[in-house]
């Protein structure tokens, strides 16, 4: 208890996301990472939304609120285009729940590419498959599942429409409803999953995001939980800004070790000491 009463009061001096920004203008590379993780407050739950910047693995901004729903996803999505100005030139993102992110990154940056995480599509896809050698669609089951996953992880475009034309010949192979849904998913979102191969830079996948919401989710262990909003939010802002200005160590890309990814970000004059950076002279 004594080292999160520090982190709680240290954390009610720390700058924010958006002073950060303000005072070390990093240059980001415009592609854009989103996805959510879920938390508890006294057993009630609660979302952060979580905005990474793919070129430089910095994770720039967060919302903390009530639900992964339209209107915090709104409000979480202006602020990224209104407040940080960030130099959109793509998105990657999952479906969020109940596939909340579709619409409004089209309402709210409308023309720019989005792709559609290929790995929790194939998730799905085996959640929704029987595997089971039992099942008397064991064959047609498997099949379908091969053939969604060589669509989706193949290395050229071209092959994977081929791949795609040819599987819509032999659709009416599955006859099962699971089998006759999971087709129509796949069909209706396509082009988002294969945005990626139009875009140079654009992932197939939210690995970079979900790899740092992991490394969140082994401190938000040690916690034991949080009593107030006030409190999580303290402490996230000193986590993410720990993140931002912790070099990497087994990258890679080897010229990024050494590096944190404000750093990489060319900020200006990155500070060696966070915590003595994120807590003096801040209004936060």
């Amino acid at each position: 208890m004594t080292i999160l009463n520090w982190v709680n009061n240290l954390g009610k001096k720390a700058k924010s996301p958006i002073h950060i920004a303000n005072e070390l203008q990093p240059q980001w590379g415009g592609i854009l990472g989103i996805d959510g993780k879920p938390l508890k407050i006294s057993g009630q739950e609660r979302t952060v939304l979580i905005a990474v910047d793919i070129t430089t693995h910095d994770p720039f901004y967060f919302l903390l609120a009530e639900a992964e729903d339209i209107e915090n996803t709104k409000t979480f999505l202006l602020i990224i285009k209104e407040v940080f100005k960030y130099p959109i030139k793509a998105i990657v993102s999952d479906f969020g729940k109940g596939k909340v992110f579709i619409d409004l990154i089209e309402k709210i940056f409308p023309g720019i590419p989005h792709q559609v995480c290929a790995v929790h599509f194939s998730r799905y896809v085996d959640m929704r498959l029987p595997k089971s050698k039992k099942s008397q669609f064991y064959h047609e089951n498997k099949l379908l599942r091969s053939l969604i996953k060589q669509i989706f992880f193949s290395d050229k475009f071209a092959d994977v429409d081929e791949l795609f034309q040819e599987f819509l010949k032999i659709e009416h192979i599955f006859t099962k409803k699971y089998q006759k849904e999971i087709i129509k998913s796949l069909k209706k979102n396509y082009d988002l999953l294969t945005t990626h191969f139009l875009v140079e830079g654009l992932p197939r996948d939210t690995n970079i995001v979900e790899n740092i919401i992991k490394q969140l989710n082994r401190k938000l262990m040690q916690t034991n939980g949080f009593g107030n909003e006030s409190n999580v939010y303290n402490f996230l802002k000193l986590w993410f800004t720990c993140y931002r200005f912790h070099p990497f160590t087994c990258s890679r890309y080897p010229e990024r070790n050494g590096r944190c990814p404000l750093s990489i970000a060319n900020s200006k004059g990155t500070p060696v000491d966070w915590l003595k950076y994120s807590v003096q002279n801040s209004n936060s």
